[in-house]
């Protein structure tokens, strides 16, 4: 892509907001397809399961206005590498919140991230550099990063943890823009499928 005409801004991206609302999280699966937007567009329109199916993802709950998700490129010797965070907090701690803590530790995942202008961004999914025979083996996966968490002492502190999950790849997060039925989330509001 040459850079040869500029970028405007409009009335809605003065009036965009910050926050995540919707936080999805699987692990990466020896059969997933993604297929990416064609050339100039940097999008995501289809991650799918083993055998083509809707990909099954975890819906993750979290207390308002703690998600966040930050952005770092740094290049050296000609090679540019973006490191995507996403960090939200679990109110209370408890063993359900401990296990689904745990099974994060040693896997390979991929997020999406919704914010509250509606944009869905997906971390640990990138085209550049990607295995190009086999995505499972894709070395931009997101993992776990850290964990913080505790009661306080007092009865008014907060309860809980915060996890921070991080991806490590070469290119900007991709928007999942699909080009069918995109995200859809179960009654139960806790899983959610990917076409």
């Amino acid at each position: 892509m040459a850079i040869d005409t500029g970028l405007a801004i409009d009335c809605t991206d003065l009036q965009a907001t910050g926050g995540i609302k919707q936080i999805l999280l699987r692990a990466w699966a020896s059969g997933d397809t993604i297929v990416y937007g064609g050339t100039g567009v940097h999008t995501i329109t289809s991650i799918k399961d083993t055998g083509g199916t809707d990909a099954d993802w975890g819906v993750y709950e979290f207390k308002n206005e703690t998600p966040a998700l930050t952005i770092n490129a740094t290049k050296e010797n000609g090679s540019t590498a973006f490191e995507c965070g996403l960090s939200f907090t679990l109110p209370r701690m408890e063993v359900g919140k401990f296990n689904a803590i745990q099974d994060m530790l040693n896997s390979c995942l991929m997020i999406i991230a919704v914010d509250t202008n509606d944009k869905a961004f997906v971390l640990g999914v990138s085209e550049k550099y990607r295995n190009e025979s086999v995505a499972f083996r894709s070395q931009t996966f997101a993992q776990f990063s850290s964990a913080e968490g505790g009661s306080g002492a007092a009865y008014s502190d907060e309860n809980g943890v915060t996890i921070s999950l991080m991806a490590r790849q070469f290119e900007m997060p991709r928007q999942y823009a699909a080009s069918a039925n995109g995200i859809q989330v179960a009654a139960t509001g806790l899983t959610a499928t990917t076409d």
